[in-house]
């Protein structure tokens, strides 16, 4: 099963070093979205506040400077 890793990128980078064994792409596409979520639905970081744009890059490594699989952007314009 492959390892998936999703770095997010929201003005600074935070690298998944861990990453997650997943089945498939398909899955990797479903698990970066329920991530956006967890993100965007934080009381706590408040995802907005300092960067109006953030983006998860899913690769299957965890060096940053690896060429994403697919990456998944999320922003608020007003």
């Amino acid at each position: 099963m492959p390892r998936y890793f999703f770095h997010v990128h929201d003005g600074g980078s935070v690298p998944d070093d861990l990453g997650v064994n997943l089945p498939d792409i398909d899955a990797a596409r479903s698990a970066a979205i329920e991530l956006s979520c967890e993100i965007l639905s934080s009381e706590l970081i408040g995802p907005f506040q300092d960067h109006p744009s953030w983006r998860i890059e899913v690769s299957n490594s965890p060096e940053l400077s690896s060429l994403p699989l697919f990456t998944l952007h999320f922003s608020v314009t007003q």
